[in-house]
């Protein structure tokens, strides 16, 4: 019998939370939507792609409020019914009456907590990429609406935009589909920390917008038709014309918008940066230039222990028929920048002699000489070089035999090869930052302070994330005991203000663990007020499940 009444219990528990869940889950997807659908300028079929992705997503906050829905509507009729009543006049007790409800809210938590780590992040990263796959529709949306669009660091506006077809000679390689729109009257803004930078103008341009589907991002280009970049501070003309957009030529990526928020990473993704924060795009980007900084570095310094006043510096050159340069300076330092430096002292001045096939080809004499350093950061990468004379630099052409005379005030002798071990570091350990020195450059300084400050402030977002995901979770568990005991406690009530008891507390749950978040992400110290918040809610609605059971086992 009693196998038979929590069959019948699950049943109806289960309708209830089935049909709640589906309009709940609809009512969300179509909220999520809005934003996309006005302000992104989406097509039906982009439309139809975004809510079909926000739905498994929006689920994972809908199933919550629908088992708090099921378990206040079934326990309130079947007492209502007096149902309740006569399997207690059988000498069925409390406890197993509410097993059903125990049942529903352990898989309620357990559904929930793989839709927050897996299903959520997946399917929101989905709809991010469907989104701004098709740039061009959205680009051509904003223009013919004549509102600006912004791609990368870049704000374009037009007065016509239009597709064109892709001729032969752009035709892009395989595994890469190209757009071309061709646009007139363009106007362009650089941006640099969110400060426009320059301004460009152009009759006209072609914008190629390319899918890379291996690589799941869009990359965009801008070829201009007669450009002039002017600064926006004095409107005066930067330079010459300019027909790429970015200047270097290079396209702009655009990856998932989503992809550097941890909030929508799943758990297997944040236990990965957790353990190895470099992985984190913003953070490897200041680890790059801090390696490549710290190398430079490391070349520096070995050449400073190398100098002797009375020792001749060697530097050869990256192709070996070019020969090498031979350098005697009376004083050697290695400045603020980590930038080697020779420098006349007393009468005594910087000597330089270029050998190429055994033999001199030219001599110097400088008060100054710096060896600036380009390449990689990485180790498997060779260095490359170039040596600055100025300050008084003179030369000679022994072949010519007159004697030194006044050279340009700055000479580049370039193409310089660094020797591999000049440039080695240490392994890098999980906060990548070794004790801070006097001896390291500002810059070197700076970069580690920031990729401290990096590290701590993501470690946080990741405590934050699990542990309001695990709080989220155990909230439908309580909820759902909740929602019973409200159910059979206040029979006779109008069952819509039985919800609404359990409802406001849910509120104040997800307020709790939304704040609690928020005070992690932000501590600059101890992570663990915040993380009491979070956990809060959850601990205030054990106490209401408390007291509302110890009435019910008094009545």
């Amino acid at each position: 019998m009693i196998k038979t009444l929590h069959w019948y219990f699950l049943r109806e528990l289960g309708r209830i939370f089935v049909l709640t869940t589906g309009v709940l889950t609809t009512i969300l997807a179509f909220g999520g939507t809005f934003k996309p659908l006005t302000k992104q300028g989406l097509t039906l079929v982009q439309l139809m792609r975004v809510l079909t992705y926000l739905m498994p997503a929006m689920l994972a906050y809908s199933i919550p409020l629908a088992a708090l829905f099921a378990a206040v509507m079934v326990y309130w009729r079947l007492s209502t019914d007096n149902e309740i009543t006569g399997a207690r006049a059988s000498g069925i007790s409390f406890q197993f009456l509410l097993v059903p409800a125990l049942v529903l809210g352990l898989a309620v938590a357990a559904i929930d907590l793989a839709f927050v780590d897996f299903v959520v992040p997946a399917f929101l990263q989905k709809s991010s990429h469907a989104i701004q796959s098709d740039v061009a529709s959205v680009l051509l949306d904003h223009l013919d609406k004549h509102e600006p669009f912004q791609v990368g660091d870049m704000v374009v506006y037009a007065n016509q935009a239009y597709r064109i077809p892709v001729p032969k000679q752009l035709q892009p390689p395989q595994g890469i589909r190209r757009t071309i729109l061709q646009l007139r009257g363009l106007a362009a803004t650089t941006l640099t920390n969110g400060k426009p930078t320059a301004v460009v103008l152009a009759k006209g341009a072609n914008v190629l917008i390319d899918k890379v589907r291996a690589r799941n991002q869009v990359e965009v280009a801008v070829q201009l038709d007669d450009g002039t970049a002017f600064d926006p501070n004095s409107v005066r003309q930067l330079h010459g014309t300019v027909r790429y957009l970015p200047a270097d030529g290079k396209p702009y990526v655009i990856g998932s918008l989503l992809q550097n928020v941890p909030k929508f990473f799943s758990i297997t993704k944040l236990n990965r940066l957790y353990q190895n924060p470099y992985q984190f795009r913003p953070i490897a980007a200041l680890k790059s230039n801090l390696d490549r900084l710290q190398r430079f570095a490391a070349v520096g310094n070995n050449y400073l222990r190398q100098y002797s006043p009375a020792k001749a510096l060697r530097f050869n050159r990256l192709n070996r028929a070019a020969g090498h340069i031979v350098v005697y300076a009376p004083a050697a330092f290695v400045n603020p920048d980590d930038v080697f430096c020779l420098a006349a002292h007393g009468n005594k001045t910087i000597r330089l002699w270029v050998y190429r096939h055994h033999k001199v080809t030219v001599i110097y004499t400088a008060d100054f000489a710096a060896l600036t350093l380009h390449g990689s950061w990485n180790a498997q990468q060779s260095i490359r070089g170039s040596l600055t004379l100025s300050g008084n630099v003179r030369m000679n052409n022994p072949s010519i035999g007159k004697g030194f005379h006044a050279g340009p005030a700055t000479i580049v002798l370039g193409d310089l090869a660094i020797p591999h071990q000049f440039a080695t570091l240490p392994p890098t350990p999980r906060i990548g930052l070794a004790p801070l020195t006097a001896a390291e450059s500002p810059t070197i300084v700076n970069l580690k302070a920031q990729i401290a400050r990096h590290i701590s402030r993501l470690d946080h977002v990741i405590e934050s994330e699990v542990q309001s995901r695990r709080s989220f979770a155990f909230s439908c568990l309580v909820l759902v005991m909740l929602g019973a005991a409200l159910g059979i406690l206040l029979q006779g009530h109008n069952p819509l203000a039985v919800f609404v008891v359990g409802f406001f507390p849910a509120m104040i749950l997800i307020l709790l663990i939304t704040t609690g978040r928020t005070m992690v992400v932000r501590a600059t110290g101890s992570a663990m007020p915040g993380l009491w918040v979070i956990w809060m809610g959850n601990g205030i609605i054990v106490l209401l499940n408390l007291i509302v059971y110890s009435r019910l086992l008094r009545k």
